[in-house]
Formats: structure tokens, C-alpha cells, sequence
């Protein structure tokens, strides 16, 4: 994800944005000291990136709808992670 890359495919895009949303960005970008357009470029590829992974969640999930894990497994899972955790300095 290049926030802006300025080459010759770079458009201009003239939008209307509601008061606070444009006071969000005013504030994120004096914060982050990243241009207006920097900031709605990564918050655009963030939304299409999310989106063009929501399949792929949901055939993850509709996978494990199918084949749930056996108490087998989930007890197997379950005792590696009290093991790992016993491991860990706790103090």
C-alpha cells in the first residue's frame, strides 16, 4: 500500500465530506504530519483491503461450521496453551 505515490497515474478527485469527518482529518493529519490525501489514500486502501478480505473470513468460517473442531482437538489445544503458559515468568 503506497499512501500516495505522486506519478503520472495520480488523479485529482474533488469531494464533499461531512463538517466532522473533515475536522477528524484535519486533527489526524496534524498529528501524523501526513498530508489530507495521504491519510484518505490509506483509509481508502484500508476499506477496499477489508473488503476484498470479508470472503475469504467468511469461507473460513463457513468451513469450520462444517467441520467444527473434535473435544479431542479442542482439549489438545486447550492443554498446549495451559502448558505454554505455565512456562511464562508470570513475575
Amino acid at each position: 500500500m503506497g499512501a500516495l505515490r505522486r506519478t503520472a497515474r495520480a488523479r485529482k478527485v474533488a469531494i464533499s465530506l461531512p463538517a466532522r469527518l473533515h475536522e477528524d482529518i484535519q486533527r489526524e493529519r496534524r498529528e501524523s504530519g501526513l498530508s489530507r490525501s495521504a491519510i484518505i489514500v490509506r483509509a481508502l486502501e484500508d476499506m477496499l483491503a477489508r473488503r476484498r478480505r470479508e470472503p475469504l473470513i467468511e469461507r473460513y468460517v463457513e468451513g469450520y461450521r462444517r467441520m467444527p473442531e473434535s473435544a479431542a482437538e479442542v482439549e489438545a489445544a486447550r492443554s498446549a496453551a495451559a502448558e505454554l503458559l505455565a512456562q511464562e515468568p508470570w513475575e
